[in-house]
């Protein structure tokens, strides 16, 4: 074997070297990416809209961080791995509920792999006021709308967001009455879980 020859396979190797641990900083980088940035707890900052139609609801959050010594949690300081910038903390997230999300609340938020998009856990119950709903009758559900409420302090406050809900009981819900509902299984109906007693 030349020298020549030798030359080349030592610089072949050196370059081999050098891409095999390149690779290897990239793959550390992206599994350090995963633990960070997809799944995260945020603060809402803006109201998150619900869904309608089929499109996502919007608002802003910042990504909040647990600090581990005295077991607190404040908003994260490297949010540039987030999407935002130093000056402006906050992030897109989206909501692919019919219930809106209010300011303040702390949410479990998951980074979508194909989109990259922030999606909120989905919210699973909320508190209402009926609007009008029927009774169950036979095995067709009852049904009508309701007004989503939430606690602010201790005052209910109107959303000024509707929705349909079903009824399994066979005793009507009046207008005005007050009722906790859920969601469903498959996700895609909202049910009434308990009615406030008179």
């Amino acid at each position: 074997m030349t020298a020549e020859a030798v030359q080349k396979i030592k610089a072949d190797h050196e370059s081999l070297r050098l891409r095999v641990r390149e690779l290897e900083a990239k793959a550390g980088r992206a599994q350090s990416q995963v633990a960070i940035e997809n799944i995260i707890y945020v603060k809402i900052t803006e109201m998150v809209t619900p869904a309608s139609d089929g499109v996502l609801g919007t608002g802003k959050a910042v990504v909040q961080e647990f600090n581990v010594d005295n077991k607190t949690v404040g908003n994260q300081t490297k949010v540039e791995s987030y999407g935002a910038e130093k000056t402006d903390r906050s992030i897109d997230v989206y909501n692919e509920s019919q219930i809106p999300v209010m300011v303040d609340s702390i949410v479990l938020c998951f980074r979508d792999f194909k989109s990259g998009l922030f999606i909120l856990e989905p919210i699973q119950t909320a508190i209402a006021k009926s609007n009008g709903i029927s009774g169950r009758s036979g095995t067709t559900a009852g049904s009508g709308t309701a007004s989503i409420y939430y606690l602010d302090g201790s005052t209910l406050t109107d959303t000024s967001h509707d929705l349909t809900v079903y009824n399994i009981a066979d005793a009507t819900i009046a207008s005005g009455a007050w009722i906790t509902i859920k969601r469903n299984a498959n996700g895609s109906y909202w049910y009434v879980d308990m009615e406030a007693c008179g």
